[in-house]
């Protein structure tokens, strides 16, 4: 187990802090620790009608258009789910009869404490779509029967997303579907 020795913030911005430091590790030494503080988020793999439902939009750090399943930030207090039904609204204009939890993954525990909780939507409807001011985001729907190729083909490249995605899969093959 490792702990803190000491600790500096050295950047605060809108999404996450970072922090460095010596850590004491179990044998007593000490080790420089960089990590990255995030509040967490959510991805909601959305299906209607038989299709995924997913937005397609400019990522910078990227450097390209990726399709991914619609996602966001929680706001401090807020709970994983009231944060997807949140975000599916806003990306995709529609609210979930149903909203069921997948699975809950931390993006890369050696450096950073995000966590991601991904949701199943179901039995939309609409609803009003108000995404924030700077997201470009074009919907784009997969049906269902396409999703295996599009998997095995590498079309999603997005961590939430194939988290989502496989994660959608084997919750509907054991319901039978």
């Amino acid at each position: 187990m490792e702990t803190w020795v000491e600790r500096e913030e050295v950047f605060s911005g809108p999404i996450f802090k970072v922090y460095t430091g010596q850590a004491r590790l179990d044998d007593g030494q000490t080790a420089r620790r960089d990590m990255v503080a995030h509040r967490g988020g959510v991805g909601v793999v959305a299906i209607h009608d038989d299709r995924v439902m997913l937005v397609r939009q400019f990522r910078l750090a990227g450097g390209a258009d990726f399709e991914e399943i619609p996602a966001g930030l929680r706001e401090p207090g807020e709970e994983p789910a009231a944060c997807a039904a949140r975000e599916l609204a806003e990306e995709l204009g529609y609210a979930a009869g149903r909203l069921i939890p997948l699975a809950s993954y931390r993006t890369s525990p050696g450096f950073t404490d995000e966590v991601t909780a991904i949701f199943l939507a179901l039995d939309l409807a609409p609803a009003e779509a108000t995404p924030d001011w700077d997201e470009r985001l074009h919907p784009v729907e997969l049906p269902l029967a396409e999703l295996d190729d599009a998997l095995a083909a590498g079309r999603f490249e997005d961590g939430k997303t194939l988290v989502g995605l496989y994660a959608a899969l084997a919750w509907l093959e054991r319901q039978g579907r």
